[in-house]
């Protein structure tokens, strides 16, 4: 088991933008390398006047992967298209971290599965596009947790004027209730 520090950055991105000439350079003016690439975890949140109504709260934040990070979001701009219609001109935020242990090369595969069920903890499902819960193979502790939970509520000064959830004549629908948590009755 290792302790593992979390540090977030984030990037403003919209669909229009390219990985090479829009992204990368960003990312490479900030120090990251391709090789920090390939083992990324990333969350990525609306930033307009929209935010996700789940279960228990609300939240602008739509998924959190891990994985090769140019590979993965160029993968995500289909299904994001979606939700750039509905935020207008308004870009995402990604963000990005890359959690790191001795002789632990999944930590960061680790760390999403954390986040994600800490977001179901916190909101009651998964976020709107992820399709199914992860889980941690092994106890590795990650700190400090108000710079992790930073990453997936509504950041302080940030104000949203609507919630929206998706209705069942959107493609997004099964997802979004596919990882809700059970309700008791």
């Amino acid at each position: 088991m290792a302790v593992v520090q979390i540090k977030w950055d984030w990037l403003q991105w919209n669909c229009r933008q390219t990985w090479k000439k829009d992204v990368l350079p960003v990312l490479q003016s900030r120090g990251v390398s391709q090789e920090d690439l390939k083992r990324c975890v990333y969350v990525i949140k609306l930033d307009g006047l929209f935010a996700i109504e789940y279960p228990r709260g609300i939240s602008p934040t739509v998924y959190i992967g891990e994985g090769n990070f140019e590979q993965r979001i160029t993968q995500h701009k289909n299904w994001l298209t979606d939700l750039a219609d509905l935020q207008g001109e308004n870009e995402f935020l990604i963000g990005y971290c890359f959690p790191r242990a001795r002789n632990a090369s999944k930590v960061y595969s680790e760390f999403e599965a954390m986040l994600i069920h800490e977001f179901r903890d916190i909101y009651g499902a998964a976020p709107l596009r992820n399709k199914q819960m992860e889980f941690q193979k092994s106890n590795h502790e990650f700190h400090p947790m108000s710079e992790i939970r930073s990453a997936i509520m509504i950041g302080k000064g940030k104000r949203f004027h609507w919630a929206v959830k998706p209705m069942k004549s959107s493609s997004m629908y099964d997802v979004y209730q596919h990882t809700k948590e059970p309700t008791t009755a």
